[in-house]
C-alpha cells in the first residue's frame, strides 16, 4: 500500500475518463484503483522527490534470503532482471490489483513478469523504487571446482535476466529448425522445415536494413531468429510461401543485381539460429510512420500505420503490437489489437497483406497516460511499434459452428476481423455469429453502418444486438451492464454436438464476467477465449 507518510498528488480529477466508471464500456483498466492511484498520478510520485526505496536511496546487494524477508503487503520487494525494487509504494497504483503483483513478492519474480506482460518496462516504471542488485551466492561443489574450499560462486544471468547458477545445464527443449538456402538468376531463397502443420506466413517477420537481414518466426510457445548480414543487396519485395503440408517456409527475396552469382548467403550474426520462448524474447520496436487518420466516433480514432521500408510483418489473426513513447521520463507501452481499414471487402488496403502497413483503432482519454500523446499525432508523425504479440489460434475459429462475440467499447477491435474472416473471407461457411456490443451511447458505437451493413447481407448468419448504459429517450434497444439475462438469449443450447467458441473483450472487469457467466451456462475453457490488453 503506499502507506501514511506518501503524499500522492491528486491527478486527475476524480470525474476524469481515466478513472474506473461503473459502466461496462468504460476503459479498459485491469481493476478499481482508487482515486489519486492513476498511471500519471505514480509518475507525478515519482517525480515528488519523496523516498521509495525504503531504504533512503541506497543502492544494496540483496540476497534472496534478505527479499524474501519482504513479502508482506507493507514491507514488499521483488526482483526483475537481477534489480531488487521495493513494490510497497506501488501496490495501490498496480492495473492488475494488489494480489497480482503480490504473487511476485519476496521472490524472483523475472518469468512471472514476462508470463504477464513483457513488454512493459519495468525498470522505467519502478526506477525510483529501485533497491539495489539481486545477489545469489551458492556453495562451491565439492568435486570437479577450481576454486578453494569455501568459497562461493556467483551466478549469471540467463536471457530473460533471472538468476542462472553457473553449474546447471540449461533445460532441454525443441531444436531449432533446419534451413538452407538457394538462389536462381533472380532471386535468392531461404528456406525453413518447421515441420509445424499450423505454420502460416503471418508468423513470419522480416526486417531488413542495408544488408543486415532479420526473420522471427514465431512456432507456438517458441521464437526462431535469423540474423545474417547477406553477401550482397536485395531487394525488399519477399515473397513467402508455407507448405501446409509439412510447414516448411520459403522466403523468396529479388536480388538487387540479376545474374550474379552469390558465394554464400552471408555471414551469421551472434543471435542466429536460435531458438528462443517467445515469452523470454527481447521485445523489439520500429520506427514507423502514420500514413493516414480516421475519425471513427468523436473519441475513436483509425490509425493506419506505415512500417519502415525493408520490413514484412502480417499480423495475425487476434494478435496485438504496441506502441512506447516516453512520457515524462518514463518509457510507457500499451496494446492494440490490430483492425482492418474496413468490415466492406471493397475498402481494404492490398498494402496489409503485403505486411506493409497496420491499421489500429485506438479511443482517446483526454486524461489518459499515452492516448492524449497518440491523439496529437498527424500524417507523418513517427511512433515505436512492436513485434506480432498474443495467442489467439485461429483453429479454434476454425472447428466452430457457433461463434458468439461479446466486446465492450474499444473491445471491439479483437472482432473486426473475426467477423471479416467469417463473412467475407469465408463466405461459404456454415458458421453462425452473434454480436453483442456493449456501449455508453449510440454515438460511442464503432462502425455501425458497417456493422448494420454486414447484418443486411448476412442475416441468415450474423446478429448483432447493441447495449447502452446511458441511452436517450429514444432508445428502444436493451440497456445496462453484461448480465445472465441477456447473455442467456445469444447462447446457444448446449450439448455434445456444439461446436461453439465465445470470445470476449472489453474492460477487464467485463470481460472476467462474461467467462464466468458463459460457464456457468456450460461452456467449457477450450470454448472460450478472452481478449486481455
Amino acid at each position: 500500500m503506499a502507506g501514511p507518510n506518501l503524499t500522492v498528488p491528486q491527478f486527475p480529477a476524480a470525474n476524469s475518463q481515466q478513472r474506473i466508471s461503473p459502466s461496462p464500456s468504460a476503459g479498459r483498466n485491469k481493476v478499481a484503483l482508487k482515486p489519486g492511484r492513476s498511471l500519471m498520478d505514480w509518475i507525478r510520485l515519482g517525480r515528488s522527490g519523496q523516498d521509495l526505496t525504503g531504504v533512503g536511496g541506497k543502492v544494496l546487494e540483496v540476497s534472496s534470503e534478505e527479499l524474501a524477508k519482504h513479502s508482506r503487503p507493507e514491507d514488499s520487494w521483488i526482483a526483475l532482471r537481477g534489480k531488487v525494487y521495493n513494490i510497497t509504494p506501488y501496490l495501490e497504483f498496480h492495473p492488475g490489483g494488489i494480489d497480482e503483483l503480490m504473487r511476485g513478492a519476496g521472490k524472483d519474480g523475472t518469468q512471472l513478469f514476462d508470463e504477464v506482460h513483457k513488454w512493459v518496462n519495468a525498470e522505467s516504471m519502478l526506477e525510483k523504487c529501485l533497491v539495489g542488485r539481486l545477489k545469489v551466492e551458492l556453495p562451491t561443489s565439492r568435486r570437479g571446482s577450481a576454486t578453494s574450499r569455501g568459497s562461493t560462486r556467483s551466478n549469471t544471468l540467463s536471457p530473460n535476466g533471472s538468476i542462472n547458477p553457473l553449474n546447471l545445464k540449461p533445460p532441454s527443449g525443441p531444436q531449432p529448425p533446419r534451413h538452407d538456402w538457394f538462389q536462381n538468376a533472380k532471386s535468392v531463397t531461404i528456406v525453413v522445415y518447421t515441420k509445424w502443420l499450423a505454420m502460416k506466413d503471418e508468423f513470419v517477420t522480416i526486417d531488413l536494413n542495408d544488408r543486415k537481414l532479420k526473420i522471427n518466426i514465431f512456432l507456438e510457445t517458441h521464437t526462431y531468429q535469423m540474423h545474417i548480414e547477406l553477401e550482397k543487396s536485395i531487394i525488399p519485395d519477399y515473397n513467402v510461401k508455407v507448405h501446409k503440408d509439412n510447414g516448411k517456409v520459403e522466403i523468396i527475396m529479388p536480388k538487387s543485381v540479376t545474374d550474379e552469382q552469390w558465394q554464400t548467403l552471408g555471414t551469421n550474426q551472434s543471435d542466429h539460429g536460435t531458438l528462443v520462448k517467445t515469452a523470454e524474447r527481447e521485445v523489439s520496436y520500429r520506427q514507423c510512420t502514420i500514413q493516414s487518420i480516421q475519425e471513427v466516433s468523436p473519441d475513436t480514432k483509425l490509425l493506419c500505420v506505415q512500417l519502415p521500408e525493408g520490413t514484412r510483418m502480417c499480423v495475425p489473426l487476434g494478435y496485438h503490437v504496441h506502441i512506447k513513447h516516453n512520457i515524462s521520463g518514463m518509457e510507457l507501452a500499451r496494446s492494440y489489437t490490430v483492425v482492418f481499414p474496413s468490415l466492406r471487402s471493397s475498402e481494404q488496403d492490398i498494402l496489409v497483406e503485403q505486411g506493409r502497413v497496420l491499421y489500429l483503432m485506438i479511443k482517446i482519454y483526454p486524461d489518459g497516460a499515452l492516448t492524449p500523446w497518440i491523439g496529437g499525432l498527424s500524417v507523418g508523425s513517427s511512433l515505436e511499434v512492436s513485434d506480432i504479440d498474443g495467442n489467439f489460434q485461429s483453429t479454434q475459429l476454425e472447428k466452430s459452428t457457433q461463434l458468439i462475440l461479446m466486446a465492450a467499447g474499444t473491445g471491439f477491435t479483437p472482432m473486426v476481423r473475426l467477423l471479416y474472416q467469417t463473412l467475407v473471407v469465408e463466405q461459404d461457411s456454415k458458421r453462425h455469429v452473434k454480436l453483442m456490443f456493449f456501449n455508453k451511447t449510440k454515438k460511442d458505437i464503432l462502425w455501425k453502418d458497417q456493422l448494420d451493413e454486414l447484418v443486411a447481407k448476412n442475416d441468415s448468419r450474423l446478429s448483432v444486438t447493441y447495449v447502452l448504459s446511458e441511452p436517450d429517450s429514444e432508445w428502444e434497444g436493451p440497456k445496462g451492464r453484461v448480465r445472465e439475462e441477456l447473455m442467456k438469449k445469444e447462447m446457444p443450447t448446449m450439448d455434445d454436438g456444439t461446436n461453439l467458441l465465445v470470445c470476449a473483450c472489453g474492460p477487464t472487469p467485463f470481460t472476467k464476467e462474461v467467462v464466468r457467466l458463459a460457464k456457468t451456462m456450460g461452456c467449457k475453457d477450450e470454448q472460450l477465449h478472452a481478449f486481455l490488453g
